[in-house]
């Protein structure tokens, strides 16, 4: 009987012993709840109460983008906006009134995709006109604007529901950051030095372009001075040393500087 007891009493010792162990080692969630899906918060639901089983995720917590002006840390190869193509002339009328749109034309491509809008032409000319008369009302001029002015003139167009961001001596780093984040970049240019053989010879002064995509070599844009525009691609570098901002005494004397706009 003594050694029964001894046997019955180093069981006993040992069951508690493991207990112990069990009650500090494993969850306290019970076997069933450890067992749910994670769920996650659709837009949708972002505004409503939280619910058992679901985790919020508050917008400081994710960085869905670089910021405005800072390049990304890694980029991928290729990258492309889908971004319907709209020429500065979109009725096929090149008169001299739409000589003059390449900018309000590259501004209104960005925003619109911005905005997931599409027009017809018809309705992007009187678009382009009403753009016209607004830089006649705040700026005075309405041919050859500045970046500081267009910017202006996109500000007040699409009245805070999209802004934009002016770069200054971007680099083709940061320039391609902004497309991977979903912001076109709309960039002013010697015209008559990035060689694109669809200009009217000998090609514009100052041009402006919307840069939505880029691979390995290239720069794919909107090039909204010729029909032939959709996805036009211009070697990175071409682009970069020809970027001049509007300078009415020499175009090679603008500064190097584009426009962002994003959401």
């Amino acid at each position: 009987m003594r050694k029964i007891s001894k046997i019955s009493f180093y069981l006993a010792t040992a069951v508690i012993l493991a207990a112990i162990f069990l009650h500090w080692k494993l969850p306290k969630n019970k076997i069933a709840d450890s067992k749910k899906p994670i769920e996650f918060a659709t837009p949708a639901e972002k505004n409503s109460s939280p619910t058992e089983g679901k985790i919020e995720i508050s917008s400081q917590e994710i960085n869905t983008a670089p910021k405005i002006d800072e390049p990304s840390s890694t980029l991928p190869e290729k990258y492309l906006l889908a971004i319907p193509f709209y020429s500065q002339a979109p009725l096929s009328k090149w008169d001299t009134f739409h000589e003059e749109m390449c900018e309000e034309a590259s501004v209104l491509n960005a925003g619109l995709y911005l905005e997931n809008k599409k027009l017809t032409k018809d309705q992007f000319e009187a678009e382009l006109q009403k753009m016209k008369k607004m830089e006649e009302k705040e700026l005075g001029v309405w041919k050859s604007t500045t970046v500081s002015q267009i910017k202006k003139v996109a500000d007040l167009y699409f009245e805070g529901k999209i802004k934009s961001k002016i770069l200054d001596n971007p680099t083709i780093e940061q320039i391609e950051s902004q497309v991977v984040a979903g912001n076109p970049v709309t960039v002013p240019l010697s015209g008559r030095d990035i060689g694109n053989p669809n200009f009217t010879p000998p090609g514009p002064v100052y041009h402006m372009l919307v840069v939505k995509g880029f691979d390995s070599q290239n720069f794919i844009t909107n090039d909204v001075g010729t029909r032939k525009g959709d996805s036009y691609t211009y070697k990175k570098d071409v682009i970069m040393k020809n970027i001049h901002d509007w300078n009415e005494k020499d175009i090679h004397l603008g500064a190097s500087r584009v426009l962002v706009l994003y959401k």
